[in-house]
């Protein structure tokens, strides 16, 4: 007797890292100085931000990078204007979850004069390990599914003859909050204004991050 089953193991793990997705954008009149002012920005960065926060420029991580021509439609016309060019550069930053040292991070970028967009995310940095938690808990939920099945077809369950993962399509991230940079100008209106750290330290608390594998499993039964 062939009996399949899917298996399902699921946990919930605390975040260990911090992933950082940075955009750097400047818009000008010409290529040249969309180039030179788009580097500079991005150089501001890494002296300012990465330097001072002991990180090498190597940590950050060019994901992309697209100087273009920008047009504005043009309703009277009905054509497409010229109006510029963009640099555009995406860029990456992993590193070990410390309160403060985000905290101190956002609170430098926010001072910068052509502030970075950026979102944080939050992550395990051994995914790997926790997969294969899950990837366990799989099997043997699939293992206690066709037992059942087994005695309820007063069979005897054997061995399990083949099995087939299905990774599931998603990002292991926890989200937490995009901003542009400029978070401690702001506030609620009327409300006291706090610095980066003290709304950090005081109302950010990252969520769980929730991995899940399924196994699909063959089992014999006689």
């Amino acid at each position: 007797m062939e009996i399949i089953v899917q298996g399902k193991g699921e946990s919930f793990y605390t975040p260990d890292q911090v992933k950082m997705s940075l955009n750097f954008f400047i818009e000008e009149t010409t290529y040249e100085t969309a180039l030179e002012k788009g580097s500079t920005n991005v150089l501001e960065f890494i002296d300012s931000i990465l330097q001072s926060n002991s990180f090498n420029k190597e940590d950050m991580k060019t994901n992309s990078f697209v100087i273009k021509k920008e047009t504005k439609f043009n309703e009277v016309t009905k054509e497409h204007d010229f109006v510029g060019y963009s640099y555009n550069q995406s860029a990456t930053l992993k590193f070990d979850y410390d309160k403060e040292k985000l905290s101190k991070i956002m609170e430098e970028t926010s001072r910068l004069s052509k502030p970075p967009f950026y979102q944080v995310n939050f992550t395990v940095k051994d995914i790997k390990a926790c997969k294969r938690d899950n990837l366990t808990k799989a099997y043997k939920d699939a293992e206690e599914q066709a037992q059942i099945i087994a005695e309820a077809a007063g069979k005897s369950l054997k061995h399990c003859a083949k099995t087939d993962f299905k990774p599931l399509t998603t990002d292991y991230i926890s989200h937490g909050f995009g901003s542009d940079g400029v978070m401690s100008k702001s506030g609620v209106a009327g409300a006291p204004r706090m610095s980066t750290a003290e709304t950090i330290n005081t109302v950010f608390t990252p969520e769980d991050v929730a991995i899940s594998e399924t196994l699909y499993c063959l089992w014999i039964a006689e």
